[in-house]
């Protein structure tokens, strides 16, 4: 290892970070030592790739000839403003290569979830300026955004830094649509997300910001089509948190947080994700540190977080404000009607897939419109544990599925790809493929069904053929609150409790983030579909085969013992 880079903000930060002398998180603190540990190994001419100490010395020199546009430190070059965890994003993103082809980039996609008034549009001016000098003659650079207004801001942060920096200004040409530099003959140009002006387009490098605000994947994955025959394919991620999970960011940031914990492998992702490591210590200043990491360097920073956090303990209602914004804390609407809070039901989701295989298990059906999502939910108690596991899976018709994902703003085609979901049928959904589902489960899971409990509407022909064929007792839930207020509520007690275990699955987490808690006259209260905010077909299935659980609970014994239970 270069002794000069040692002395790198880059590798102090993380050396410091993996030696916990300033408060940061735990995937922080995973990648940082991660990174150390890859530099070690960078030693090896075996490892496959390697760490371009020159190329970061040459954009280290560069940083001497930006100045800062605006700020607390305006007119300062920036590489005296940078602040670590901007110089480790910077380097690590565009120094890692391929030891068997050095012109070759190790990162294809780096991922920033950080919060407001971090800093976030500067690093995306400062990475495409560097890349407008640094990269290939006739290279093309995009930046996408929910509107074009965002777009714009992203142009005229770099506009400035180049004006403000008279060492670089005389080789760049700035026009109303694009960014040229006359060096390279390289061009930047911001785009909105208008799907007419994102075809065509062949970005050697891409940026998208406020992910999470976008509409739809459809301007990432146009972005990363164009550069399906590029030795480089370079896209960066950058956004804070919003008030939906129904967004790209959720997605990245859930499959960025398994490849950095080793659940996954990707070794051409690189992220870094700001966020506490515990969403109901947002009170705390720690929690508020890992979220913003401006802030460990810059008291005036952390003064003005302090007092927005005042502020939403003052008025509750400026809370969500905060924790989407500060704490960099995915919410989900309208928190008085959440039937479970996503943070709440992702302290149960397990690690690791759960053994099935003996598990005596009720099935849940929740049978829709022959257009609409249908969901099949599996719950095992084991009254050993006093624990529910549970598994769950939508269907939906074929040829909707680009419909339905346009018009629910939610990737359906990941959800099929990850298993959480499956295509059948043509227009309409097979009942014939979910039936089969049901009936395959036994002998394909190892499991042992007691009962399906269903809603009636439109599952008389289903659940004829699950009696008939199957073998099985088939017990109708009956859609009313009398019925389903206790399972509703026994479901939310144990998951609050951390008493419920599921596998990892993005589809369920949203739908119960859909999911909206009602109450009848008696203050029964039960999930209302109209009332909710999306599809909540899992959920619903999950509390069908709950309710037969909880009967089960109740009374010490089978639903099926009691012939007078089949009709709840």
């Amino acid at each position: 290892m270069s002794n000069n880079f040692k002395k790198h903000p880059t590798y102090t930060y993380a050396l410091e970070a993996s030696e916990r002398k300033f408060v940061t998180n735990k995937e922080i603190y995973t990648v940082c030592s991660t990174f150390l540990e890859d530099l070690e190994k960078n030693e090896d001419d075996d490892y496959e790739f390697w760490f371009d100490y020159k190329f970061a010395e040459l954009i280290t020199e560069m940083t001497k000839l930006i100045n800062m546009a605006s700020g607390i430190r305006v007119g300062q070059s920036v590489h005296d403003s940078l602040a670590p965890f901007q110089w480790f994003f910077i380097i690590n993103a565009l120094c890692w290569k391929h030891r068997d082809n050095h012109e070759k980039r190790r990162y294809e996609q780096s991922v920033l979830l950080i919060a407001r008034k971090s800093g976030k549009t500067f690093i995306i001016a400062l990475l495409f300026i560097l890349l407008l000098l640094l990269e290939p003659k006739y290279s093309e650079f995009y930046s996408v955004a929910p509107d074009r207004e965002l777009s714009s801001i992203i142009k005229k942060e770099m506009e400035q830094i180049i004006s403000s920096s008279p060492a670089i200004s005389k080789y760049f040409k700035i026009v109303r649509g694009e960014i040229r530099c006359l060096l390279t003959d390289s061009k930047f140009v911001p785009l909105a997300t208008s799907e007419n002006r994102m075809d065509g387009r062949k970005a050697n490098a891409f940026c998208a910001d406020e992910v999470g605000a976008l509409r739809s994947r459809y301007p990432i994955d146009a972005m990363k089509s164009s550069q399906m025959n590029m030795v480089n394919r370079t896209g960066i991620l950058i956004s804070t948190a919003y008030e939906s999970l129904n967004n790209p960011m959720t997605d990245e940031v859930d499959r960025a947080t398994r490849v950095i914990n080793g659940v996954i492998e990707d070794k051409t992702l690189f992220a870094m994700l700001y966020r506490p490591d515990d969403n109901q210590k947002w009170l705390d200043d720690d929690e508020l540190l890992k979220a913003n990491p401006l802030a460990v360097d810059i008291p005036e920073n952390l003064e003005y977080l302090k007092q927005q956090r005042q502020l939403a303990i003052d008025m509750p209602s400026a809370q969500k404000n905060f924790k989407t914004k500060h704490m960099n804390i995915f919410v989900d609407g309208d928190d008085s009607e959440v039937y479970i809070s996503t943070e709440d039901l992702q302290k149960n989701r397990l690690k690791s897939e759960f053994n099935w295989y003996g598990k005596e298990v009720y099935v849940g059906v929740d049978l829709s419109m022959t257009s609409d999502n249908t969901a099949i939910t599996i719950v095992h108690y084991d009254k050993y544990e006093d624990l529910f596991y549970l598994k769950s899976w939508a269907f939906l018709p074929s040829e909707s599925v680009d419909y339905k994902s346009k018009i629910e703003k939610l990737d359906y085609r990941m959800m099929i790809n990850n298993g959480y979901a499956f295509a059948c049928g043509d227009r309409i959904i097979s009942y014939k493929y979910v039936e089969n589902f049901v009936l395959k489960l036994e002998e394909e899971m190892g499991i042992m069904i007691k009962g399906i409990g269903y809603d009636k509407w439109n599952a008389m022909s289903s659940v004829n053929r699950w009696s008939d064929e199957g073998g099985y007792e088939v017990i109708e839930v009956k859609q009313h609150s009398s019925v389903l207020h206790q399972p509703t509520k026994l479901l939310k007690e144990y998951i609050l409790q951390e008493k419920v275990r599921y596998e990892t699955n993005r589809l369920l987490e949203i739908n119960f983030a859909n999911a909206r808690e009602v109450f009848d006259t008696n203050l029964n209260s039960y999930i209302n579909k109209k009332k909710s905010t999306g599809k909540i077909d899992m959920v619903a299935a999950t509390i069908n085969a709950v309710t037969l659980w909880n009967i089960e609970m109740e009374e010490g014994r089978s639903v099926l013992d009691d012939r007078e239970l089949y009709i709840l």
